[in-house]
């Protein structure tokens, strides 16, 4: 004779209850399985309270409509009692311990990873921006990027055998040296500058070679060549 739903104390959290009267009516869950025609690892899940491993929570609720269904139990006081152990999961093993506290799960808002991971890449991209305005990936010392706000005109007073490459406008710029390494490689705001002593074997491209203009010394040979026009590979050793 199979047990009543009296049988099971109502005391226990939901999955404990689904266990002891699967148990008390002699079933596996295999059994119960075939049962009620839920798949024996949602069965298992339900009695571990393993919402991880359910598909979605009103998936479960049906599930436990019919689990208890099968076992006897009371269908809609098993799913209020699923809604509400759902609320505050309980530690199975340590509930009648005296200083036991229901575990809550932490649920980041929906959307929160995508927006985490631009607000890195933004971040990351400012730290590098940020750097590459006052250092260049160069080993020569005679090499000098600057930038001064105040000076917009004309770059900062130099020698005669400087060559500064100076950007009215902003504008993409890539410089390679005599072994075609790559030192500069980025958007130059307006007023920013590189500099060389003359002679040197530089070649520049530009993306806007009306932007750009050479000086050398205090003399200013004008832009590059006419607004929104590329230039690659000039090459700035010829520039005196």
């Amino acid at each position: 004779m199979s047990p009543t739903p009296n049988t099971v104390r109502q005391t226990l959290p939901l999955g404990a209850r689904l266990r002891t009267q699967r148990i008390a009516m002699g079933l596996s869950l295999a059994d119960a399985s075939k049962k009620c025609g839920v798949r024996q690892d949602y069965l298992g899940a339900l009695e571990r309270h393993d919402l991880s491993a359910l598909p979605t929570i009103g998936y479960g609720l049906g599930y436990v409509r019919a689990y208890a269904r099968a076992l006897g139990l009371d269908t809609e006081q098993s799913v209020a009692d699923f809604k509400r152990d759902s609320e505050v999961p309980f530690d199975l093993d340590r509930a009648s311990m005296p200083h036991f506290v229901p575990k809550r799960r932490l649920r980041l808002p929906r959307g929160s990873i995508p927006a985490l991971g631009v607000l890195a890449a933004v971040v990351m991209l400012s730290m590098w921006y940020g750097v590459q305005l006052d250092t260049v990936a160069s080993s020569n010392p005679s090499v000098a990027v600057t930038f001064d706000p105040a000076n917009i005109e004309a770059p900062t007073p130099v020698a005669d055998n400087v060559l500064t490459v100076r950007t009215t406008a902003p504008s993409w710029i890539s410089i390679r040296d005599s072994r075609g390494r790559l030192i500069v490689n980025r958007v130059f705001v307006t007023g920013e500058t590189w500099q060389a002593e003359t002679g040197q074997s530089f070649t520049l491209g530009v993306r806007d070679a009306g932007a750009v203009e050479l000086w050398v010394g205090e003399a200013n040979r004008g832009p590059l060549g006419a607004p929104g026009v590329p230039i690659r590979d000039m090459d700035l050793s010829i520039v005196r």
